[in-house]
């Protein structure tokens, strides 16, 4: 693998991303299909979740160096000792190795609160989880990113191991503390069947935009190696908007004409589906078609063309109408008649977790009741 993906930190870097953008429509979908509405502080609360989860992420893989700059010197050689490097520290602590063990210990901080806030785990199973995290982190400076690069190009050390779990016991403690004083944070299951916020819509678009372009730039980083060798005019930034398009066509047109809801990766992510204006059921498919062409055509051309700062405007182009009418309709929406709904709104079905009743069975005639 190291010579697929030994071309730059950038493209190791978009493929990190691709994989937490995955892993993060794999959890809102979870989300939302046990639950399904996440609203209010329980849903804020599982918004931290992913941030604890994408900033642990960010402290296992970054910074990432060039791929000729990371063996320049061998590698960076692991230290297996315990408390080795915490040794080095001093009296009073300082430098770059005092920064960096309160680095490894303030990263599974988040980790060992939420678990037990939210998810009420034991000291012995956070502080256990939290160390296995830690050295899941460590795994990866070992390895050199999984085998991306040649050679371990940080340190992985048995200390910073001690640290994340000594991380994950202070902030079991910050939530046993946050027990008392805030409210309840796991989610109640309710039926969501009321028109999706737009917070959520501009989740499912955003989580649509970052998989086709972290993808993109995955492919095209993959692909240059080959494309220098065989074809001299295909450049990565060719390869890059190619690819674009392509992952756009795909995820854009494709998946939602094959699925029910008429839904892309980020709306099923977030649980969302495209229906017929004035009724509950899913848009034809030319309605939808139209619709997902006149909201991904622009977004994918500015990425394409490296005018990426410039879409935002077709995002304020779009939403301007739902901040104004009552549906919550956007421009292109009133131009395809569709609106956006839930998809429990519009294929039926209820969360997961939410209680059913079940009717007793009707009683035959001429029984008796048992006597007590």
């Amino acid at each position: 693998m190291g010579g697929l993906l030994a071309v730059d930190a950038a493209a190791h870097g978009a493929a990190c991303a691709a994989a937490l953008t995955a892993a993060a429509m794999a959890f809102l979908r979870r989300q939302h299909r046990r639950f399904g509405r996440l609203a209010g502080w329980p849903g804020r609360v599982t918004a931290a979740v992913m941030a604890a989860a994408g900033g642990l992420a960010v402290f296992a893989v970054y910074p990432l160096p060039s791929g000729t700059a990371a063996c320049a010197g061998g590698g960076a050689a692991p230290e297996p000792a315990p408390l080795a490097l915490l040794g080095d520290l001093g009296w009073p602590p300082g430098g770059a190795g005092a920064a960096h063990a309160a680095a490894a210990a303030a990263a599974l901080v988040p980790v060992g609160l939420l678990l037990s806030y939210r998810y009420r785990r034991g000291v012995l199973p956070t502080v256990g989880l939290c160390a296995a995290l830690a050295t899941g982190v460590e795994v990866l400076h070992l390895t050199g990113l999984l085998g991306a690069y040649a050679c371990p190009y940080r340190v992985a050390a048995a200390d910073d191991v001690l640290l994340g779990a000594c991380g994950g016991l202070a902030g079991w403690l910050l939530g046993r503390a946050a027990r008392r004083v805030l409210p309840r944070a796991w989610p109640g299951a309710v039926a969501d069947l009321m028109p999706p916020g737009g917070v959520r819509r501009l989740l499912a678009r955003t989580l649509d935009t970052a998989v086709c372009w972290f993808g993109a730039c995955t492919l095209a980083a993959a692909a240059a190696p080959w494309a220098e060798r065989y074809a001299a005019a295909a450049s990565e930034e060719r390869l890059r908007a190619a690819a674009l398009i392509a992952l756009a066509l795909v995820f854009g047109a494709l998946v939602p004409m094959l699925r029910r809801d008429r839904a892309t990766p980020g709306q099923a992510a977030c649980y969302l589906a495209l229906a017929t204006t004035g009724r509950r059921e899913s848009a034809a498919r030319p309605r939808a078609l139209l619709r997902q062409a006149l909201v991904a055509v622009p977004v994918t051309a500015l990425l394409a063309a490296g005018l990426g700062w410039w879409v935002p405007a077709a995002a304020v182009l779009h939403g301007s109408c739902a901040l104004v009418r009552r549906d919550r309709a956007g421009l292109f929406d009133l131009i395809a008649r569709t609106r956006v709904r839930t998809r429990s709104a519009v294929t039926g079905g209820l969360p997961d977790e939410l209680v059913r009743y079940t009717a007793p069975p009707p009683v035959p005639a001429g029984a008796v009741p048992a006597q007590r």
